[in-house]
């Protein structure tokens, strides 16, 4: 993205003085974010501050898509038989980011939507990482998260310019072949890939998750994060398509072939795998709307 536009998007939205902080229990779930020595007690207290949290986390580790035979009761034990500490720490934090915004005011908004499409690009994006060969082990956690948070940018726009991302989703409901950025670019002045650059940069992400999510609007990435990149952007492709009903070849584009990788055969079988939980994402969406 040119830096006049970068510059431009940060006045627009440096202007906004209604945002909410960063909750309390996300600021303690940044601070551990990258901490591979934390402990499953030190994140379950955390969690446990937010009894709405954890109604959401206790309700994805007994969700079908996990498949427990007993019920899960506690946050711990969520960690421990289920979501491991990873994964719990990716979707608190995102549970609690999307938290702070009301969307019900901007018409044809659809959370659960949103939800099914972050869910399902996160796990997308990370089989994705995991079957390449020239990425480490910790790409697949960093892409998880980048991918889980690529679309906050529209609970942003949604909740402070209800009227004008309305247009834009219906614009674009009525004719899906128009590009969404573009229609968001002309109707708010921004598209939600800038908008959630700017959020999470705001809120201090991860510089890769900033990174990615700020690019991924971009055909061509060269920077430092390209593996991540390529990963995340080929996932939200493919799940946004595959979420409104057309068929796309996988991948999409020749990146992950060439920058990860990753054969046909290994390409299909990431697909069947995804296709093979999409119901199961689905009823985890509806459990967070």
């Amino acid at each position: 993205m040119p830096e006049a536009s970068v510059e431009s998007i940060r006045r627009k939205f440096n202007r906004i003085s209604t945002l909410p902080p960063l909750p309390r229990t996300a600021t303690q779930l940044l601070s551990v974010l990258g901490d591979p020595e934390v402990d499953i007690d030190e994140i379950a207290v955390i969690i446990e501050q937010d009894p709405a949290l954890v109604a959401r986390i206790l309700g994805l580790a007994n969700s079908a898509y996990f498949g427990q035979a007993k019920a899960i009761t506690g946050v711990r034990q969520a960690i421990i038989r289920v979501l491991g500490i990873n994964l719990v720490k990716s979707l608190a934090l995102s549970i609690s980011l999307a938290g702070v915004f009301d969307t019900k005011a901007c018409r044809g908004f659809n959370v659960a939507e949103y939800w099914y499409t972050a869910l399902g690009s996160a796990s997308l994006a990370r089989m994705i990482v995991q079957h390449s060969p020239v990425l480490k082990n910790g790409a697949a956690d960093q892409a998880y998260l980048a991918a889980l948070l690529h679309n906050l940018g529209m609970l942003l726009l949604a909740s402070i310019s209800p009227e004008e991302m309305s247009q834009a989703l219906e614009r674009h409901r009525q004719d899906p072949g128009l590009d969404l950025l573009g229609i968001e670019r002309e109707c708010l002045g921004v598209d939600h890939f800038a908008a959630g650059e700017w959020l999470l940069q705001r809120w201090h992400l991860p510089d890769v998750v900033v990174e990615v999510v700020g690019h991924l609007g971009d055909v061509v990435y060269q920077g430092v994060y390209l593996g991540e990149w390529s990963s995340v952007r080929t996932a939200v492709e493919f799940v946004t398509f595959e979420s409104a009903g057309d068929a796309v070849a996988f991948p999409a584009n020749n990146s992950v072939a060439r920058v990860l990788e990753l054969d046909e055969i290994l390409c299909d079988e990431i697909t069947q795998r995804y296709s093979a939980q999409t119901e199961a994402l689905r009823a985890v969406a509806q459990v967070l709307e």
